[in-house]
């Protein structure tokens, strides 16, 4: 019993791009744990069933951010009130900003080789915990609507998806807003909702994006998030009101990692944040986009354990 469970994503681009990838997985991994490539939802929770009853150590996923959060959410469900296993990250994605923000890098096989090695030679892992964040029925590190799921669907459209990709979008963004260019309109469709968090109420108004995460870091080094990782079990919510020409000026603070003094920027750490809109929502988790209802419960949930190869 124990060990450690690798699960592909056969669909990602990087496992398309490399179909040995998955061979060279299973290689490194040898006997002492399993490796799988579940085809659809269903399988993926067979497989979370059968980890449970194996009573796996350790889960690696080989995906990005959106593989990461399918896997987390298939397996929240199945083991329900019982803890997860120790998560390992093994970058294997087109965006892997979770992993990136916790300094973890290399390639898939070679994260799960020093993985492997440390696992079974009984030697010290490198850990780290993070709450969980639960929007709906959906799980992850990272939350966003209106200028940020904006952004992703402008981000996964046409050109391969890159961090090059997304920088010159960031600088296209922040330029179009200094000259109230057609770009940043897009993207800045407002969306008219109401927030309750914890004992606070954020009025009804025309926000630019209502977000929350349980990691600092969004990508490209930038940290709205700032205090998630100090206040175990919370969230991290920022609603933004500024304009898009105010929000480009905020950038260098949100790099930085500063709090958010400004005026049309509301933060709070709390347990728990519901979103009323006018209607229905749409929204990110992890760069996966969802559709819900007029209202949203976005809220933490239990700590995971994840480990850092050496």
């Amino acid at each position: 019993m124990g060990g450690i469970g690798v699960i592909s994503n056969p669909r990602s681009r990087r496992n398309r791009r490399d179909p040995a990838l998955a061979r060279q997985l299973a290689y490194v991994l040898g006997e002492q744990g399993e490796h799988v490539a579940p085809g659809d939802l269903e399988a993926l929770h067979r497989v979370a069933e059968r980890f449970l009853d194996r009573g796996i150590d350790i889960l690696a996923i080989n995906g990005g951010d959106g593989t990461c959060h399918t896997v987390l959410t298939a397996f929240y469900r199945v083991y329900r009130e019982r803890p997860l296993p120790r998560l390992a990250l093994l970058r294997g994605g087109t965006m892997n900003t979770v992993a990136s923000g916790l300094g973890i890098r290399g390639r898939p096989d070679d994260l799960l080789g020093r993985l492997v090695r440390c696992y079974h030679s009984g030697r010290p892992l490198r850990e780290v915990e993070r709450t969980l964040l639960i929007a709906g029925d959906q799980v992850g590190f990272l939350f966003g609507n209106g200028l940020i799921s904006n952004f992703l669907e402008v981000y996964y459209r046409g050109r391969e998806p890159s961090p090059i990709k997304a920088a010159g979008l960031v600088l296209r963004a922040a330029a179009s807003a200094l000259l109230g260019g057609a770009f940043i309109r897009g993207l800045t469709r407002r969306v008219r909702c109401r927030v309750l968090l914890d004992d606070a109420v954020w009025e009804e108004r025309d926000w630019l994006s209502i977000s929350a995460g349980t990691v600092d870091d969004i990508g490209l080094g930038f940290r709205p998030f700032y205090a998630a990782p100090q206040h175990p079990g919370c969230i991290h919510a920022v609603g933004w009101e500024t304009s898009a020409l105010e929000l480009a000026l905020q950038l260098p603070r949100i790099r930085l990692g500063r709090p958010h003094r400004h005026p049309r920027i509301a933060e709070r750490v709390c347990r728990s944040m519901v979103i009323e809109a006018e209607e229905d929502l749409s929204f990110m988790v992890d760069g996966d986009f969802h559709r819900g209802g007029r209202r949203l419960n976005v809220a933490s949930g239990p700590r995971i354990t994840i480990v850092i190869p050496g």
